[in-house]
Order: C-alpha cells, then structure tokens, then sequence
C-alpha cells in the first residue's frame, strides 16, 4: 500500500517546517527525501510514525504497518552489547545476529559492552538493529551520518540489499 501524505502542515512556536506538503511513498520502493537542514524532514518521519501530530493534513497507508526505524540519535543500551541491543528489539537467535554483524564488519567486537565502540561502530549497531526487525516500512533519518566514506559505501550496499522488495523511507541532507 502506498503512502499518502495530503496537506502536512506543522508548526513550531512560529515556525513552520511543513506547509501543506503533499507527496506520495511508493510500495515496495525507497524513497530519498533531501534536503538543507531545519526544512521538516525529521518532522514529517515522526509525524509518519505517530510520534508527532501534525497540526493540519492527512497520513494514510501507514495503517497496520509494521514499522522499523534508524533515528539520528542511535538509540542503544551502553552496557549491553551489540546481540543484546538487537535481540531485544529483534528477537533474533545469537547466531542470526552475529551472521549479520559480520556483514557489518562488527563480528570481532559484538560481545563487547557498547559502551566501548567508536560512534561509527555504535551507528552500525543501531543500523543492523533496525534491518534485523520484522517491518513492512523501513524509516531511516540521517543512517550514514558519522561513518567514514569507505563504510559509508559497504553499510549502503548491505542496506539496499537487506531492504529489496521493502518500502524504504531515506532522509538525508547529504547528496
């Protein structure tokens, strides 16, 4: 089922980051939403997710979705380590995870607290929580921030693999 957006407005204090945006999210397609920061981009994921009301407009297709999500902020237990983090969202075995950390290039490091991973590590993790999940939409907001190029490349590549024949929601500020 498509997503709908019709009219989207949202207001904060006086300033307002959506003015009746209207847009369509194909099924089963990823969709890149770009642009400079402070536009509403953010916004209108958490308005999509239910996290955020909107002040005026519509959301259909959202309905009885299930729904996985990358936030900007990683989001993760820092004295569990990367199998607990994602087992307890995911409900995936030890061995699920750890077939996909290596995947991830964080298979020698994933018994250890997250607490001692570098902040790209960290962003990995909270990116193979959220592909690990049983989800028919995929909401990513800002996914390859803090990784360096070469990463960024490999953890695109399993991203797009992992999410084939998903309905992928990407939002970016970066080209």
């Amino acid at each position: 089922m498509d997503i709908i957006v019709k009219n989207l407005c949202k207001t904060y204090d006086r300033n307002r980051v959506l003015d009746h945006f209207s847009c369509t999210f194909r099924e089963k397609k990823m969709t890149c939403i770009m642009g400079k920061s402070g536009i509403g981009k953010s916004t209108l994921l958490s308005i999509l997710m239910g996290l955020e009301k909107a002040d005026e407009g519509t959301v259909s297709g959202m309905e009885h979705q299930k729904i996985s999500a990358i936030f900007q902020e990683n989001r993760l237990f820092e004295n569990l380590d990367a199998v607990t983090n994602i087992h307890i969202t995911t409900g995936k075995t030890k061995e699920e995870i750890t077939g996909f950390l290596k995947k991830m290039e964080l298979d020698d490091i994933a018994g250890k607290p997250v607490s001692e991973y570098s902040g790209g590590m960290k962003r990995r993790v909270a990116i193979a929580r959220a592909l690990l999940a049983e989800y028919d939409i995929l909401i990513m907001d800002e996914p390859l921030q803090g990784l360096d190029a070469e990463t960024k490349e490999k953890v695109a590549t399993v991203i797009k693999t992992q999410t084939a024949g998903k309905t992928v929601l990407f939002v970016t500020h970066e080209k």
